[in-house]
Formats: structure tokens, C-alpha cells, sequence
């Protein structure tokens, strides 16, 4: 079944197919195998992969397999937003079903050759784990001149001078979290951080697991046009000059590179699937992940506490940073321990579910 729907998510979204490290080899039931190759050519032609051209390119052998029906019924299975769990477990069954064969044949054979058992099981254990730079590589890619003269140039700007003087901007591969009370102004400075963002040419990806997309377009209306955020949400009480400002605003924000996202129940599988997407979509510019807000990031598992929950979130919010190469800037809630100190400055302890996050 898994192999089915990994199909169905290459039909539903094409840019999985070049981007996936699963082969036609891999698959065990031939005519899936021959289908993926058929995707593979008409990727590598140029052209879509759905229905349509699938019956044209191998129309003989498709109707052996079930004609029409055949690939409607692949194209009605698999989840795209699932597919990198497909794709693992796909690759953990394969890894699984070929140790076996090789133990086996190992033990049936007459010479029994430890040294290329422990071989064979090495490469196997390898399957799906993508090459690393050595360190050898890092250093000469550090040694050029090229990393020399950007280097004071990485980072995403933040559009606030002395934050980004104490983090070194928003760099790629790192997880931050940026947290307060509620109704302080959290929301309203990750539309701040997004706006400059995009302003400096990278691509802000903002998933709002609390406010509708049409509310924190207001928000940017209200800060691009610098209408009273009341005002945004009765438009026809503004002001002659101020529906001007709005209408210039809204031109503003057509020119700039940004995605929201407003999905209810929004889990971390949804949120790398976009990541990915965005940055096939994106293919030239910097993307950069903003959450609102951690607390409210489902997860399909079960989980004794949510403590246990938390830092199973908080370690793949890390994990995407570094997977994606982007930064990543999740909203968090504190919390009220820091209303009953005499020194209201907030700590790391004071963060909900703290231990994790901190750590991560």
C-alpha cells in the first residue's frame, strides 16, 4: 500500500518526483516500478505528470494493469503533506526486507564471508542518507574570498538595528524563539520581522495557527499604510486620504514575496511539506519560517504529557531549520511566573514547557 501512495503524492505533486531519493528499483510490485519510470521520462522530458500523459506515454502497458482505473486509483491515495513519512517508511521497509535477503543468501551459501556480510549491511544501513560535506569541504568553502566578503552579509535582518546586533541577524539553520505574555505585540512584531524580510528579497513563509490570513493582512495594510489597525477592520469609516494609503498598500504588498498559511490544526509534517514546496516555488531566494505560535502546533501522536509533546515539537522545529537551511522563528507563550517577580524581565525558564525549548 505504502508504494501506491507514494505514487499518488508524485501525481498530485510533480516536484516530489525529482526531489525524492526512492528509485524504480525500489519498488516491489512491477507495474508500479514501471509506472514511476514512466514519470521519470516525462519529467525528464519537460512535461506534467497526471493522468493524461501517463495513458499517452505507456498507454500498452497501462491497460494491462487496468487502463484508466489503474492510475485513478494511485491518484486517489497518498497525502502530499504525509509524503516524507511515506518516504521514510518506504525506505525503513526496503532497508528491512533487504538485510533479510542478505542474511539469508549469506547463510545458505557454502563460503560464508564475514568481512562482506558486514559490508553488504553497512551499504544497506547507508540507503537513504544523504551525502555530508566533509569537513575538508567546509574548510575550503570558509578559506575563499567569496566567504570572506559576504560573510557580514548572511543573515536575514530582523528590520530592528539592535536585535540584530545581538543575534547576528536570522540565520539559516537556526531555531528561535521569540516569547511573551499574551496581547503584547507578538503577532504584530513577526509581521515586522516578515515585512522587512521581504523587503530585503527573501521570502517570508508565515504559518498563523491562531489569526486568519485576511486578519494579518490587515495588519500589514495597517503597518505598510499606516492606517490605526481599528480602522482596517471597518474600511468604509477611513478617510478619503487614508482609503489612498490603503490602496497603496495593498500595491506594496502585490510587489513583495510572501506566503501565509491559516490551516486549522496545523501539524510539523504540514509545515515542512510547505517549507518544501515554498522553496521549489521560490527557487532563487532565501526563505524564512515564522510560527504563530508553538503551543498550537497539533501532532497526530500520543504523547504521556506536554512536556513529552513540546520537546517532541521544539527538536522539529530545529529539525527543519537545519534540514531546509532557513531560519526558523516560532511565537511562544510565557509563562505568569514572571508576573509575581518584582523584575518583570522575562527568562528562559519563564517559557511554557521551558526545558526543551531552551535546550533546542
Amino acid at each position: 500500500m505504502i508504494e501506491k501512495e507514494i505514487l499518488g503524492c508524485f501525481i498530485k505533486d510533480n516536484t516530489l518526483i525529482e526531489e525524492t531519493i526512492i528509485q524504480p528499483k525500489h519498488f516491489s510490485n512491477e507495474a508500479y516500478k514501471l509506472l514511476f519510470q514512466s514519470m521519470l521520462k516525462l519529467v525528464s522530458e519537460g512535461k506534467k505528470v497526471d493522468k493524461v500523459t501517463l495513458l499517452a506515454d505507456n498507454y500498452d502497458y497501462i491497460q494491462k494493469f487496468g487502463g484508466t482505473d489503474f492510475v485513478t486509483g494511485i491518484e486517489s491515495v497518498g497525502e502530499v503533506d504525509n509524503f516524507e513519512t511515506y518516504e521514510r517508511e518506504f525506505i525503513d521497509q526496503l532497508k528491512q526486507e533487504q538485510v533479510e535477503k542478505t542474511i539469508n543468501h549469506w547463510l545458505s551459501s557454502k563460503e560464508k564471508d564475514t568481512d562482506k556480510l558486514i559490508t553488504q549491511l553497512q551499504k544497506l544501513d547507508e540507503l537513504g542518507i544523504s551525502e555530508e560535506k566533509s569537513k575538508d569541504d567546509v574548510l575550503k568553502d570558509m578559506f575563499g574570498l567569496p566567504y570572506l566578503e559576504n560573510a557580514s552579509d548572511s543573515g536575514i535582518t530582523s528590520g530592528l538595528s539592535d536585535l540584530d546586533s545581538l543575534t547576528g541577524k536570522f540565520q539559516n539553520q537556526n531555531s528561535y524563539i521569540l516569547g511573551a505574555r499574551p496581547s503584547v505585540g507578538k503577532s504584530a512584531t513577526m509581521l515586522k520581522f516578515a515585512l522587512e524580510a521581504s523587503k530585503a528579497g527573501s521570502v517570508p513563509l508565515i504559518f498563523s495557527l491562531e489569526m486568519s490570513k485576511e486578519s494579518l493582512i490587515k495588519r500589514m495594510i495597517s503597518t505598510v499604510g499606516n492606517i490605526n489597525l481599528f480602522l482596517t477592520n471597518q474600511p468604509h469609516k477611513l478617510t478619503e486620504s487614508k482609503k489612498e494609503s490603503w490602496q497603496y498598500a495593498v500595491n506594496e504588498l502585490f510587489k513583495l514575496d510572501f506566503e501565509i498559511y491559516d490551516k486549522s490544526m496545523q501539524t510539523i509534517q504540514y509545515i515542512r511539506s510547505q517549507v518544501r514546496k515554498a522553496q521549489s516555488k521560490h527557487k532563487d531566494k532565501q526563505v524564512i519560517v515564522l510560527i504563530d505560535y508553538l503551543t498550537l502546533i497539533h501532532s497526530t501522536e500520543k504523547f504521556q504529557s506536554d512536556h513529552s509533546k513540546f520537546t517532541d515539537i521544539s527538536a522539529r522545529l530545529k529539525a527543519i531549520a537545519k534540514d531546509y537551511d532557513c531560519p526558523v522563528i516560532t511565537l511562544a507563550q510565557l509563562s505568569r511566573g514572571v508576573e509575581q517577580r518584582n523584575d518583570k524581565r522575562p527568562m528562559l525558564s519563564d517559557l511554557r514547557e521551558s526545558g526543551s525549548i531552551e535546550q533546542d
